[in-house]
């Protein structure tokens, strides 16, 4: 039986009277990446946000490796292993690429974020930094500053930062927008490297059918706040059901 990394049962949440999140139930497993997809307004970003602890259920639990995190906040459950991209963006602005990412590493070491460190540490957190920078195609910027970065650097600054945290889950919200043509794939290919490794669990949103296709290994669908397909990626954009709510026309107008 294939193991179970992170569980959502029966995750709802509503806002006054809308229930933006509806009972949504789903296991995802190591060495998969799942894709989330849905039109606008379906409740990608927000049941990613209920995982990631941004939001409180209403109902339901959120389990990773069967332990309840529902009522964690974020922190706590980025220390067990949950880790979601772009939260840490400009966590230091004025401090240098090199700088960002071995601060990530100390706090991944339970050292803290404070930037003085006796000798000896400061260096074996600086060598471990310089493995992350190279991971992300970093390393001719290492000593350039993090708010200078053009976005897609910024974009791969990001991913750094959650490498170096070390989380079992890897949860990425549209890790694509707002790049250009030519710094998109850079993005990607970290995404499909980690992907490789069979103890990681990926999940991504995104509504770009091209990403969709290079990377899925599965697919849910999101309507309304409820799951609507779950599936190998042909099957699910095969389903009648799935291009009549989404497919038929987000394909022509994203891919």
């Amino acid at each position: 039986m294939t193991k179970t990394s992170l569980a959502t049962r029966d995750l709802t949440i509503r806002f006054g009277g809308h229930v933006a999140v509806n009972k949504v139930t789903c296991d995802f497993h190591p060495g998969e990446l799942t894709v989330i997809v849905g039109p606008n307004g379906a409740g990608k970003t927000t049941y990613f946000n209920l995982i990631s602890g941004q939001l409180t259920a209403t109902s339901g639990r959120v389990l990773k490796d069967g332990m309840d995190l529902t009522r964690m906040a974020p922190s706590a459950r980025a220390r067990h292993g949950l880790g979601r991209a772009f939260q840490l963006t400009n966590l230091f602005p004025q401090l240098t690429v090199l700088e960002n990412i071995r601060l990530a590493v100390q706090a991944r070491a339970g050292l803290g974020w404070r930037i003085l460190r006796p000798v000896g540490r400061y260096k074996a957190m600086t060598e471990k930094a310089e493995h992350y920078l190279e991971a992300t195609r970093l390393t001719g910027l290492a000593h350039q500053t993090a708010a200078l970065l053009p976005h897609g650097d910024q974009r791969k600054l990001e991913v750094a930062l959650l490498m170096a945290m070390e989380p079992d889950i890897y949860m990425f919200d549209e890790p694509t927008a707002g790049m250009s043509l030519d710094h998109a794939p850079d993005v990607l290919d970290l995404i499909a490297e980690i992907k490789k490794d069979p103890s990681k669990t990926v999940l991504l949103v995104e509504h770009k059918m091209d990403v969709v296709r290079k990377l899925a290994d599965r697919i849910i669908v999101l309507h309304n706040g409820e799951l609507l397909a779950d599936g190998k990626p042909d099957e699910v954009m095969e389903s009648q059901i799935v291009r009549d709510v989404y497919l038929g026309t987000a394909t022509e107008e994203t891919a």
